[in-house]
């Protein structure tokens, strides 16, 4: 079992109503696989999601009202925005139903329309409508997929430990090469100045 499964089982609807808040995509799949095992009752663990799911884009929506203007205005938040503000022109508002599945386009696009200063009524309505379809269906791939989930879990709990090495080694390389670089620069920078 993976970290976010074992949250999952020990915690139970609470844990995939937060989860779904902030990751969404991967615990409906897990929930799916998990309401499949008989641990919770679909209607429920489906409900949980959903509404944790809209917990999370309306938190984001309002940080677009505030403090996401301020991230939206630096350099990186610009190009994200003009990434955003050009689905937003071609399909307006629907650009938020379809920001939920394409992969780091969903809390973007929450900031946008937030910070655009889109009616709550009408983005909880669209968003609402847009959550329950999305439980769903993830939570639907989920349960059809389960042995397979169940199977690719197991190959990752094996490899878990061999990503994690991977990542220190390539982290410390990362800083030793930065650290030289920056070694070099400044004698470079005195050897010049000499």
């Amino acid at each position: 079992m993976n970290g976010l499964e074992v949250f999952l089982r020990a915690h139970g609807l609470w844990a995939v109503f937060l989860a779904a808040a902030f990751e969404g995509d991967i615990t409906l799949l897990l929930t799916g696989m998990l309401v499949h095992l008989a641990v919770w009752p679909p209607a429920e663990a489906l409900v949980a999601g959903a509404a944790g799911a809209l917990t999370g884009d309306t938190l984001y929506f309002w940080l677009g009202h505030g403090a996401a203007r301020r991230w939206l205005a630096n350099p990186r938040g610009q190009r994200v925005l003009s990434q955003v503000e050009r689905v937003a022109q071609r399909y307006g508002v629907w650009s938020l139903v379809f920001a939920r599945y394409i992969y780091g386009a969903r809390i973007a696009t929450m900031f946008f329309w937030g910070a655009r200063g889109l009616p709550y009524r009408r983005f909880l309505l669209l968003d609402s409508v847009n959550c329950i379809i999305w439980a769903i269906l993830y939570g639907g791939l989920g349960f059809l997929f389960s042995s397979s989930l169940q199977w690719l879990l197991g190959e990752l709990v094996r490899m878990e430990l061999g990503l994690l090495v991977g990542g220190v080694v390539f982290g410390i390389l990362l800083a030793c090469r930065r650290y030289l670089s920056r070694r070099v620069r400044k004698q470079d920078g005195a050897t010049s100045r000499h």
